[in-house]
Parts: C-alpha cells; sequence; structure tokens
C-alpha cells in the first residue's frame, strides 16, 4: 500500500486510465446540502490566497495489466467532482460562461472525462455502477430532453451547472479553484485486499466527531501560541463542563442562539454556517461557549442555586429534561444578569414542571416540547420587551402567560382535561422515567422527609406494586365481584392501582387482606402512597375510585394550574411559521407570506403556494426538477386542470386543502433542505372555509 498527496486533478489525469466503481458499493447518493457545502467551499477558496484545500482521501486498486483504478474509497468525491466538470463544458458550449483559454473545454473533455484513445465503444473514464452510469453517459452525449431527470446523478449535475452559470467566475478560474483540491491518493498492492480493506474503511474507521470538527476549525487556523491560549482558557474546559460530549452541548447552544433545533449528525456545518455570520473572532466565540457550557453543567448536576431550587430542578432531571437544555442555559444566564430572586426562579420552574407534568398525565407529544423550549426564553423577552419601561411584568407572568397560550400538541392541559385523563392513564406503562417522576413527587409530594424513589428504583431496592396483581386468583375475582374482567382490565395500570413496596415478590398475587396484614405488608409500609391502603378493609372498584380521587387531589396540588394578570396590551396582527406544528392553518385567510426575511402580499393560499415555488425553483432548480421527474410531494412534469405550471414540464397540486398545501410546502422545503422556520405566514383577521384557494 502506498499513498502521498496530491491534486485531485492529477489523479484524473492521464491516458489509458478509467476509473470503475465495483459492483459491491452504493448508488451515488451525495445529497444536494453536500454538493453546496463543497462549491461554497471552491468560491471561498477562490477568494482566498490559500493555494490548496483538503478534500479528503481516495483509495483505489489498479487492475493486473492495466492502467485502471478500482475505487474502494471515494467514489462519492469523484463522481461529483466530474459531474462539475460536465456542467462546466456543457455550461460553455452553450455560451453561458466565459473561458479566457479557447481549448480549456477541450482539454477538460478529453484530460479529465473521457479517454478518446480507449478500445472500448464507451471511452468515458469514470465507469459508476449501471443505473448511475447511464444518467452519467446521458450528460456527456445526449440532449437535455434525454437526460434522466429521476437519476441523483442528473440532479446534483443540475444543481452544478446552475451554480456555475451564476457564480460569476469564468471557466478558468473555477478550473484553477478545483485544481487546488488536494487529495491522499491511496494505492493498493496487487497482495492488499480490496474488499478486506473496503469493510474496514466504512464499519471500523474512526471518523471525528461533529465535536472534534468544531474544535479542529475553531482551533486549527491560529497560529500555535493562540492556539494553545485558546484550547486551554476554552475548549478543554468545555469539554469538562459537558463531560466530554461538546456535541450535545453545541447543539443545545446553537438551539438557544437560533431558536431552531439542529440535526445532531449535521451540528459541524450548522455551527461553521453561524460562526461565520456571528461576525466575531474566535476567541469572543469561545469565550461565549465556555460561559454557556458552565450554565449547561449547572443545569446537568442541578446545582444552580441554594438546595430547594437544585432539588426541584433535580426532579424534571428524572424526565430527561435535556430537551429542555436551551431554555435553561438561556434562563440561567438572564436571572444572573437581571437579578432575580430565588424564589421567582422557583416558581418559573415550578410552572415548567406544572405543564411537563400535565402533558405527561394527559399523554401528549413530548416531541412538541423541543419547539416550545427553544423559543420559550425569546417567546418571553419579546413581550418584556414590548411592555415598555414604565410597567415591565415579571418574568413569571409572561412565561405563564405564553404557556398558557399554547394550543394543539404543545397545549397546557387544563384541570377538565387533567382529571378526564388521570383515571385511565395507564401509568404503569409510562416510559421508566415519566413513570418514576410522577410516582417520586406523588409519593414526596413537597415534605422535607423524603424516600429516593427515583434511585432505589433504578438500583431495584423498591419495586412498584399492583395492588390488584396482574393475574387474578379465584379470591380475588371473587372479592371484586361479577364484574371483575371489567374492573381488571379498566384499573390495573392506572395510578389508582400502583403503590411502592420493598417486598414485592413476597406479595406475589395474595389476597388483599394477606398483602395488608403479613409481615412488612401494606400496614407496615413507610411509603406515603400506602396511607389510604392500609385502612382498607378490602379492595374493590369502591376502594380504587376513592384513592382515585384521593391521588388526583394530590396531583392538582403538586402541579396546579398557574393563572397570570398577564395580557398583551396591543393586538398583533396573528402570524405562524411554516415549522409551527401546533398551528391549526385551515380556516385561517392570507394577507402576506415572509420568505428569507422577503415579505410578499398575497390573497389566496394558492397564489402563495405557486409563488413560493417560484421563489424556490430560482433557488434550487434542480431539486424541484427532481421532484417533477419522481413525482413527490404534489409536482408533475405532465399538466392537469388541477395543477399549476411553474415552468416548462413542472407543474404543481393547486387545487387542494389548505393542509394539503402545507404538506406539500413542508415536502419541498425537507428536499430543498431549507429550514421550513424561513416561511411565515401572516392572516386576515375574518376567517375561511377549509378549501379556500
Amino acid at each position: 500500500m502506498k499513498g502521498d498527496a496530491q491534486p485531485l486533478i492529477k489523479f484524473f489525469d492521464g491516458s489509458d486510465k478509467r476509473f470503475i466503481i465495483p459492483l459491491y458499493q452504493r448508488n451515488y447518493d451525495w445529497k444536494e446540502d453536500n454538493c453546496e457545502q463543497l462549491f461554497q467551499d471552491l468560491i471561498k477558496l477562490h477568494n482566498s490566497d490559500r493555494k490548496s484545500h483538503f478534500f479528503g482521501s481516495i483509495v483505489s486498486s489498479i487492475q493486473s495489466g492495466t492502467e485502471d483504478r478500482y475505487i474502494i474509497d471515494g467514489q462519492q468525491r469523484i463522481t461529483t467532482v466530474s459531474l462539475m466538470l460536465i456542467a462546466m463544458v456543457n455550461a460553455k458550449k452553450e455560451g453561458l460562461i466565459e473561458a479566457d483559454d479557447t481549448k480549456l473545454v477541450e482539454k477538460i473533455f478529453k484530460r479529465y472525462l473521457v479517454d478518446e484513445y480507449q478500445e472500448d465503444e464507451r471511452k468515458v473514464k469514470l465507469k459508476p455502477i449501471k443505473k448511475d452510469m447511464q444518467a452519467f453517459d446521458a450528460l456527456l452525449y445526449k440532449p437535455k430532453n434525454q437526460y434522466i431527470k429521476e437519476s441523483n446523478v442528473t440532479r446534483n449535475y443540475d444543481f452544478f451547472y446552475e451554480k456555475i452559470i451564476h457564480c460569476g467566475l469564468t471557466l478558468d478560474e473555477l478550473f484553477e479553484t478545483i485544481k487546488k483540491l488536494e487529495v491522499i491518493n491511496i494505492r493498493l498492492d496487487e497482495d492488499d485486499d480490496p474488499q478486506l480493506i473496503f469493510e474496514s474503511l466504512n464499519s471500523t474507521g474512526l471518523d471525528l466527531s461533529e465535536a472534534d470538527k468544531i474544535r479542529n476549525y475553531l482551533l486549527m487556523s491560529l497560529a500555535p501560541a493562540e492556539q494553545d491560549d485558546l484550547y486551554s482558557r476554552f475548549w478543554n474546559p468545555i469539554e469538562e463542563f459537558t463531560k466530554y460530549d461538546p456535541s450535545s452541548f453545541v447543539r443545545d447552544y446553537l438551539t438557544m442562539k437560533q431558536g431552531k433545533i439542529g440535526r445532531i449528525d449535521r451540528i459541524y456545518f450548522i455551527f461553521k454556517e453561524y460562526a461565520e455570520n456571528a461576525g466575531v473572532d474566535r476567541a469572543a466565540l469561545l469565550e461565549d461557549m465556555h460561559h454557556y457550557a458552565r450554565i449547561y453543567s449547572q443545569i446537568d448536576n442541578a446545582q444552580v442555586g441554594a438546595d430547594k431550587l437544585n432539588r426541584k430542578l433535580n426532579q424534571l432531571r428524572t424526565l430527561d429534561s435535556t430537551i429542555a437544555y436551551p431554555f435553561f442555559m438561556a434562563f440561567f444566564d438572564y436571572t444572573s444578569k437581571e437579578g432575580l430572586s430565588e424564589n421567582e426562579i422557583y416558581k418559573v420552574i415550578d410552572v415548567i414542571e406544572a405543564y411537563w407534568a400535565r402533558r405527561i398525565i394527559c399523554n401528549l407529544p413530548s416531541n412538541a416540547l423541543n419547539k416550545v423550549f427553544a423559543t420559550l426564553h425569546r417567546d418571553v423577552l419579546n413581550h418584556i420587551s414590548k411592555a415598555g419601561s414604565d410597567s415591565v411584568p415579571s418574568y413569571l407572568k409572561v412565561l405563564t402567560y405564553v404557556l398558557l397560550k399554547k394550543g394543539r400538541s404543545s397545549v397546557f392541559p387544563t384541570n377538565e382535561e387533567v382529571a378526564g385523563d388521570f383515571v385511565s392513564r395507564q401509568v404503569y406503562k409510562m416510559p421508566t422515567n415519566q413513570r418514576m417522576f410522577i410516582l417520586e413527587r406523588m409519593e414526596n409530594r413537597d415534605n422535607n422527609e423524603r424516600h429516593d424513589v427515583v434511585k432505589e428504583l433504578t438500583e431495584k431496592n423498591i419495586t412498584i406494586e399492583h395492588i390488584m396483581p396482574q393475574t387474578l386468583s379465584d379470591e380475588w375475582k371473587a372479592t371484586l365481584g361479577a364484574d371483575w374482567e371489567r374492573i381488571h382490565q379498566q384499573y390495573l395500570h392506572t395510578m389508582a392501582n400502583l403503590t411502592l413496596t420493598g417486598y414485592n415478590s413476597q406479595y406475589s398475587n395474595l389476597t388483599f387482606a394477606k398483602k395488608r396484614d403479613m409481615e412488612k405488608g401494606f400496614k407496615d409500609s413507610a411509603f406515603r402512597l400506602n396511607n389510604y391502603v392500609k385502612s382498607c378493609e378490602q379492595w374493590t372498584e369502591a376502594e380504587l375510585k376513592q384513592r382515585q380521587q384521593e391521588l388526583l387531589l394530590v396531583f392538582m396540588n403538586l402541579w396546579p394550574m398557574p393563572t397570570t394578570s398577564f395580557e398583551v396590551t396591543k393586538q398583533e396582527a396573528e402570524s405562524a411559521s411554516l415549522d409551527d406544528e401546533d398551528f391549526e392553518f385551515t380556516g385561517k385567510k392570507l394577507q402576506a407570506y415572509i420568505l428569507h426575511g422577503v415579505r410578499y402580499t398575497v390573497n389566496t393560499w394558492k397564489e402563495m403556494l405557486v409563488q413560493v415555488c417560484g421563489h424556490l425553483l430560482l433557488e434550487k432548480r434542480s431539486t424541484l426538477e427532481w421532484l417533477c421527474a419522481n413525482e413527490k410531494s404534489g409536482f408533475h412534469t405532465m399538466p392537469e386542470s388541477w395543477r399549476r405550471e411553474l415552468a416548462p414540464n413542472m407543474y404543481v397540486w393547486t387545487d387542494n386543502s389548505t393542509a394539503t398545501k402545507i404538506s406539500i410546502l413542508n415536502g419541498i422545503f425537507a428536499e430543498c433542505n431549507i429550514p421550513t422556520s424561513e416561511l411565515i405566514f401572516e392572516f386576515r383577521s375574518d376567517h375561511e372555509g377549509e378549501y379556500e384557494e
């Protein structure tokens, strides 16, 4: 095995050389955002004085007796750059890009794309696997109307074609920049096993983590002395604060800063974009991250203040409260700067806990909380800033107002909703962390003398006991009466029938009287949850209903419905963004939409859909062509009366409900890799029917 660094274009160069993608490789699958990243890197490289840009490694083996290279690793990069070269050649042939060197197109075509002396009928240098090869060859030899639009090869070619003709560079400038792409060229010897190496590269290789990439981005371009200084002062403490998991911290940091949640496997690129747009130097950015990492650590360890406050935060930690970390990081930073009292801080967390607990008992989706906590602090501050300096409302009042105004999947359940769901909620079947949270709080309530229920359950020193057992004996059936089957099914896993014990295995399915009176039975129990149980003579539906009501009262006292005197003083125009899953768009009349910060006036949903598609057609034409070719997300290549034309052979379905239009937009934005938060709708005050256009 031999390897050296060399320009990628040198790897392409040479006669009698083909690049063969082995059949065991996957199809070409680079996404548009990968292509976008490469093209932006090239533009930045052109605008800088850097002489090279590392573009990864290529592992290949040489077929005996030929110069053909079997590509073991690196096919995605080779194919992508080949598509860019084809797009450059075609754009110049069509007169859409300038070139100073009149022979450059011929040079690119003959030296890097084809081997005109190849004896085979097919003279193209790159040989993708069969399905990709048909699409690839069409780009070189066929007219546009014969391109295979449904292929990812064509889709990325179209992307580069549009970028090339609009980037403002000449063919010469772009080619000179591509020549700066450098790779590690690893060539296998005849006795190396390509398949074994392929498996090793794709299954046991140690990729850089997102945090590794972020650290390198922040430090590598600095002078050695500054690298050491910033690493010691900021980055190393960040790793310690985050228990050596900075990637999760950076995601929460970005969520707090941007109000939107990024995919953990894309955090490096999201961070890089944020850092480049932040307008601060590396030291200032690292210092800010260090500041919030310290707060992150305090939250993660429930060490934010006095014991009472820490205990309150620790109760939420049982719920795997990391989804709330973006809010808590911003909130505790705010409390420190604004000097909020510990009493108000405690009450804020109390409202958060009530919101969470009520949603759990009403079985509402926990994933909705991600978006709530991503923007909650910002929403509160927006209302406070609009209130005016003469009558600044308390943080607690405004936060309560914001949460009470939530709807649909983010709703704050009312007393009536809680009471209705409490009687039937299958507490025993809840996720473990939710079940432990509810039982711990229902057991200890707000008493100073406490049982560490979560720890004891986790360590299996205590267990959850079904008072009426999961398997009924004949004696139990007789006690419950003729309706025993319904009672068992209705109450078995509900709060009314659950308690805590350290002697579960001894109880088995004994009768209630034996469970109560045996040594270390319910009568001897120190758990508060057994106080009513030990006073009962039997365990029938009557006792279950009575305990149900008593525990419901405990629940309501622990997590009361909050109230607030805060109200907005000025009626604002109603608006919602495309990413607002809680908003009911049906029945709303549009007056405008905002895309990428620019406001456009419209009268109907249909008009908006067509206009937004038009904007995206300019931004992401290749993606929309691919959607039409594959009939995805309401797009098509054929006209119909219910479709509107966007461009030749490109149509979108418009004669449908508001909900369907929203679904189509979500599909487009996902495929174009554009955050749905970039599209905001403004509504008129009057209402409409569901199928208004």
